[in-house]
């Protein structure tokens, strides 16, 4: 039995009854207990939630452009439930504009039942005058729908799963050694998936460490053809993935025979066993009608991969490509 197993229910009450209020970063500390007792993944970890309001809130650069840091519910003063939103600078419509996005919604054990999900939820919109979240489970999907909120994209969206090596699942099954050689000789005779893509010639790719000015550049280029999305740049992709990231990522950056930057990726690695590693592709961005850049960038990303001995990539990038 966990401690919020252990926590007795409180009577039934409409979510009216309580009082709500928006969040400030002096609410934080409260927050995070809240998260720790009612999720068992993260009792003993007070810090890894800590962590996530100090980089995504607390050191936010376009936070100061919301009214508070979110919505919280008290009872008798007492907080029992928030959602924490933390801003994000947004294009929309031909203009740079600050939306409440990456809403996290928690709510005390003793008071689940109430119906303050989806109270605060529906309030959330005082935090900005835009509000979102990205893509939910399917229960949470119906709570956003009878809120209101309107789905962006959506359709076309799927994922997918590609073998960039062998050299990991033969290493499980004979040994490093001798896997390694058998794995490396069945990559050479099945790397068919980039040579599909076309050619790459002119292009490369290079792994990053910091965002410069080019950035900015590609993002004043290509912005114009899309109606909707996060802005990309320099200072935030900074901020999100070099100074204050809640996750391990890296950055591969797509440049032409000329040096210009043409694209990039962003993507992180989980490990499944010893030996079988997937890297998972998570932002993929270049011009909108750029798909010379959009197949030279998978070409020459697989065969990165693969160089790192990473056996499945998993494309976690919403296209309709």
């Amino acid at each position: 039995m966990t401690e919020a197993d252990a926590v007795p229910k409180v009577n039934a009450r409409p979510a009216a009854t309580f009082e709500f209020s928006l969040l400030r970063t002096q609410d934080i500390p409260d927050c995070v207990e809240i998260v720790r007792r009612t999720f068992a993944e993260f009792d003993g970890e007070p810090d890894a939630i800590a962590n996530w309001f100090n980089a995504r809130i607390t050191h936010n650069p376009w936070q100061r452009a919301l009214d508070g840091i979110g919505l919280g519910a008290r009872d008798g003063g007492r907080l029992i439930a928030f959602r924490a939103m933390s801003a994000q600078p947004w294009w929309i419509e031909g203009k740079s504009t600050v939306i409440a996005f990456m809403g996290n919604t928690s709510v005390d054990s003793a008071y689940r039942g109430c119906g303050l999900g989806g109270k605060l939820i529906a309030n959330s919109r005082e935090c900005a005058e835009l509000t979102g979240t990205t893509t939910a489970g399917n229960i949470t999907q119906k709570v956003y729908r009878k809120q209101g909120f309107v789905a962006i994209g959506g359709e076309g969206n799927d994922f997918f799963r590609l073998r960039a090596s062998y050299v990991g699942s033969v290493q499980s099954r004979i040994g490093s050694k001798l896997g390694r050689l058998t794995g490396r000789v069945a990559d050479t005779l099945s790397a068919g998936v980039e040579r599909r893509l076309g050619t790459v010639r002119g292009f490369r790719l290079a792994s990053v460490a910091r965002c410069s000015e080019e950035f900015d550049d590609l993002w004043a280029r290509a912005r114009s053809g899309y109606t909707s999305c996060l802005e990309r740049s320099s200072q935030y992709l900074n901020w999100r993935l070099f100074d204050f990231p809640t996750h391990p990522l890296s950055l591969l950056a797509l440049r032409d025979e000329g040096g210009c930057l043409r694209g990039y990726g962003i993507w992180h690695q989980l490990k499944y066993s010893e030996h079988v590693l997937c890297a998972v592709l998570r932002d993929l961005f270049v011009a909108i009608d750029d798909d010379d850049a959009v197949r030279a960038f998978l070409a020459l990303a697989i065969q990165h991969w693969r160089s790192l001995d990473i056996t499945w990539v998993n494309l976690e990038v919403a296209s309709n490509r």
